[in-house]
């Protein structure tokens, strides 16, 4: 109960920040190095895929590896690419051969005839900003992903079991969400890999309680409904892969880019959101529903033994 109540003023105090600070949108990144291939709009739509094979196949060449590369429409007439390197790279090389690829590609009977083509490299900070209609988009697969996992579980196990999943995905995706807000991380790109990793981990967290749940029940019909759920929460094994993640979470940041430590400690949030979800809210709802679905078996059976002994005396 305690622990219910914690979560639901985390979401509460997360929704006043919401309402008065907004999301905190100031993402940059400054320890990387940029490579910006700029090229006129009618290029960028006919031709990107020549474009960026052109450049990995130049970066391949001189054994030069980019963390992750951003694509957009710039004002105007143009568009660009930009490969994010680690701080330090030497871009040099890469920058001559370049231009030199995309000026022989732009010639008369090139690849790219026509195209305006500009390649700069700086080490300046790096923004990162998360596109409105990506969210939307991933709020959209976490809906149907939620649907599909709770719909499998009720035609594979009970519906309780569906029920269940649904809304520990629901919660553990609310508390993450109020837990960014709350600790101001930038809302960048990583968000999106961040709600895919929570909807993920929950989903498998909290079927490996359900499922030591309902093998129990069919062992023991009798037991009663909150030994069965108390007994049986799948806490050893939630908790082993739990900590094997957040050990690979945590070296992972430890050595990565900024862009991958802003996924790392969102992670590490989402998985404790996931945890509680799994090995808390799961069961405390479970409970409940529980109860009610062997009250309502009990009632039925006692109205078909009532059924039957009448017919019998008829």
């Amino acid at each position: 109960n305690l622990l219910s109540i914690v979560s639901a003023a985390i979401v509460v105090v997360a929704v006043v920040v919401l309402a008065i600070f907004g999301f905190n949108r100031d993402a940059t990144i400054d320890d990387v190095q940029t490579l910006t291939v700029n090229v006129n709009q009618y290029a960028y739509t006919e031709y990107s895929d020549e474009i960026e094979k052109i450049c990995n196949d130049a970066f391949d060449e001189l054994d030069l590896s980019y963390v992750y590369d951003m694509k957009g429409e710039m004002s105007g007439d143009e568009s660009e690419i930009v490969y994010v390197f680690k701080k330090g790279t030497d871009l040099t090389s890469a920058v001559e051969k370049l231009n030199t690829s995309f000026a022989v590609a732009t010639t008369g009977e090139g690849v790219l005839s026509g195209a305006l083509m500009r390649v700069t490299t700086n080490s300046e900070v790096s923004l990162d900003k998360l596109p409105q209609h990506a969210l939307v988009r991933t709020a959209i697969a976490g809906v149907v992903f939620a649907l599909v996992v709770g719909l499998y579980l009720a035609v594979r196990q009970n519906v309780l079991n569906g029920l269940t999943s649904v809304a520990a995905m629901t919660v553990s995706m609310a508390l993450t969400c109020a837990l960014v807000l709350i600790t101001r991380i930038p809302l960048t790109g990583t968000i999106l890999y961040t709600f895919a990793f929570n909807m993920l981990f929950t989903a498998i967290a909290t079927v490996f309680t359900l499922n030591k749940i309902t093998a129990k029940a069919k062992e023991n019909a009798d037991m009663d409904a909150e030994e069965l759920v108390s007994e049986n929460v799948a806490v050893k094994e939630v908790g082993l892969f739990s900590v094997a993640i957040a050990v690979a979470l945590v070296l992972v940041g430890a050595i990565a880019t900024s862009f991958v430590r802003y996924f790392a400690l969102t992670a590490v949030l989402s998985l404790v959101a996931g945890v509680f979800s799994a090995l808390i809210f799961a069961p405390a709802l479970y409970l409940p529903l529980k109860r009610y679905a062997d009250k309502k078996q009990a009632q039925r059976s006692r109205y078909d033994y009532k059924k039957g002994v009448s017919e019998t005396k008829n």
